[in-house]
């Protein structure tokens, strides 16, 4: 629809600019008040079209099948500004991870998972899946590293993480990559919009401020650093073999694209 109404502002340009150079050239005796009219309706039809571009709910949803993706139909193509959903739902288990936004959820047979972000950021963004690492005894919210895992924090930077559907009722727990020691939980509330972000500080020694918390679906944990050392924060229990966790950030598991995400400029 907006690259229709694109198109369409250009082509009645295009015929205002013919019908001034056809009065000019030609002198035709075209009334005033007949030419004021015809200005005007096509004003109005520029600006209803353009009304049509604000911000949108997008919900895109997708079929991960023996490690490819079926798009139902949409396109994955968004405009800045949207607030977009992502359904995924997969015939086996694993991890859906859409790059630069850096969300990941646990998917697998049975309800689809959901991620919902507004579109902030432009570019083409790729989603890929990690068979079998949602396939797990102790649950999805609590592997190392499959929920959310944030890049080094300096002083005063944040980091976020918004509870999805899929993990109310779960209690997610998480450490600090640079100190195992400092360990924290976010209860995930049913309770849908309730009291909005929550805020964690860093503190001395990699401590969290508070440790545990209760965060509603929708809402948004936020980690702060507020010490000069930096801090790295990371969902799932601290690996008792240092070995594992730097397997982990080498990305040594299997990874299979699916597809991207665009995000044009509005």
């Amino acid at each position: 629809m907006r690259l229709d109404c694109l198109r369409a502002r250009n082509e009645q340009k295009q015929i205002k600019k013919i019908w001034f150079t056809q009065i000019w050239e030609h002198h035709l005796n075209i009334p005033k008040i007949l030419l004021f009219a015809l200005m005007a309706a096509l004003s109005l039809s520029i600006a209803a079209c353009g009304s049509e571009s604000g911000p949108e709910h997008r919900t895109l949803n997708l079929e991960v099948s023996e490690g490819a993706i079926n798009l139902s139909g949409e396109e994955l193509r968004v405009t800045q500004g949207d607030t977009v959903t992502m359904s995924v739902a997969s015939d086996e288990h694993g991890l859906f991870h859409l790059h630069g936004y850096d969300h990941k959820i646990p998917v697998g047979p049975g309800e689809a998972a959901e991620i919902t972000f507004d579109a902030t950021a432009t570019g083409r963004f790729n989603f890929t899946f990690h068979p079998g690492e949602g396939e797990h005894s102790e649950g999805g919210e609590m592997i190392h590293g499959m929920l959310f895992e944030s890049e080094m924090l300096e002083n005063g930077q944040s980091f976020a993480f918004t509870i999805t559907n899929d993990l109310a009722g779960t209690e997610i727990v998480y450490h600090n990559h640079m100190n195992h020691e400092q360990t924290g939980s976010i209860m995930a509330s049913r309770t849908s919009g309730g009291s909005g972000d929550v805020s964690i500080e860093v503190q001395t020694d990699g401590a969290f401020s508070p440790p545990q918390v209760t965060a509603s679906v929708g809402s948004s944990v936020v980690w702060t650093n507020a010490v000069d050392e930096r801090q790295r924060i990371v969902s799932g229990h601290p690996p008792e073999n240092p070995d594992e966790e730097n397997e982990h950030e080498e990305g040594s598991g299997e990874e299979v694209g699916l597809g991207a995400l665009e995000v044009h400029p509005r």
